[in-house]
């Protein structure tokens, strides 16, 4: 719950914005469990949002604050997602810096990178039930089982989203790779074939 702002300058714009976030707290919550699974980021993108749109009205009018709340929220959500995305960039690139028995050319070392690039991108293609389910299982390791408590599904729907996400993201990588392979002059691909 967010503490209502207690200063000299409370317009009621600022009355408008926090009413309106009031009557929108679980439908805010809810919305950006679309975007997040966890409850501590769910519960921090939502006092986020209210701080965002607060501050906005120090600066301008908001004609419509309930939309406008909803609008921040899917900011903020995106920018979580993005930094989300980030670390698993890293996590990806750190384990496959580990796990390479020795330093390869700097083709190979190019393909890694790209094919780790092609792995998020894909995983970022998959719809949000998918990916949340598929980064639960892939990234954070959790079982099927914890993740059904988690996100209150059962088990039979965690196992096909995450089946649902290895296809869809193999298919993604093979439709990336192919398209990749055509745009190669005719004498590279004999070669890469090799």
């Amino acid at each position: 719950m967010v503490a209502k702002p207690d200063n000299n300058k409370t317009s009621s714009i600022l009355s408008s914005v926090y009413s309106a976030f009031l009557g929108s707290e679980s439908a805010l919550r809810r919305y950006l469990g679309r975007f997040l699974y966890r409850q501590e980021d769910i519960d921090d993108m939502v006092q986020e949002t209210f701080l965002r749109a607060y501050r906005a009205t120090r600066q301008r009018d908001i004609e419509f604050p309930k939309a406008y709340l909803f609008r921040v929220a899917k900011s903020v959500a995106m920018r979580e997602l993005g930094r989300k995305a980030h670390q698993m960039t890293d996590y990806l690139e750190e384990a496959a810096a580990e796990e390479a028995p020795q330093p390869g050319s700097l083709e190979e070392h190019l393909q890694a990178e790209q094919t780790i690039q092609l792995y998020c991108n894909a995983i970022a293609e998959l719809p949000p039930q998918c990916r949340r389910v598929f980064l639960m299982r892939k990234y954070q390791a959790l079982s099927h089982k914890e993740i059904a408590r988690e996100l209150n599904i059962s088990v039979g729907a965690v196992e096909k989203q995450v089946t649902l996400g290895i296809r869809r993201c193999m298919t993604y990588m093979e439709k990336q790779e192919a398209a990749a392979d055509s745009s190669l002059p005719p004498a590279h691909q004999e070669h890469s074939h090799d």
